[in-house]
């Protein structure tokens, strides 16, 4: 038997736009995870010096923004509806913690207001804050 070895081109794969595809799958989720984000009311935090950890159980997220809007978990609320629609997501979710994001400019006797609401509705209230710089 005549084994002999046959010549080949050599093979090459062309590489060049890659990087252009890549870059552009880059932007493309960068861009679509800040659309993404849970946190998409924009607010002024007030600012801690040491940040708590977020409870891991279930819980609802109460935003106040810089116009005294309410949301829960991002959906609008009256502040006249505020306690009912708390107590069905939470009766929903089996949540026991409240995160409640105020804006920073917001009084005083508005985080009261929601204090003493969580406090009725026997649930844990954590607020949430920027950490300072």
């Amino acid at each position: 038997m005549n084994f002999r070895k046959r010549n080949r081109e050599a093979s090459e794969v062309e590489t060049g736009a890659l990087a252009d595809i890549l870059f552009f799958l880059l932007m493309f989720f960068l861009m679509i995870s800040t659309l993404a984000s849970p946190d998409a009311i924009k607010l002024l935090l007030p600012e801690t010096v040491k940040p708590a950890p977020t409870p891991a159980n279930e819980v609802v997220r109460l935003t106040v923004d810089e116009n005294r809007n309410y949301f829960i978990d991002d959906n609008p609320v009256d502040f006249a509806n505020l306690e009912t629609e708390l107590t069905q997501a939470v009766s929903a979710k089996k949540a026991a913690t409240l995160i409640v994001r105020m804006d920073r400019n917001q009084t005083v006797q508005e985080l009261t207001n929601v204090y003493d609401l969580a406090a009725k509705l026997n649930l844990s209230m954590v607020m949430a804050a920027e950490k300072k710089k």
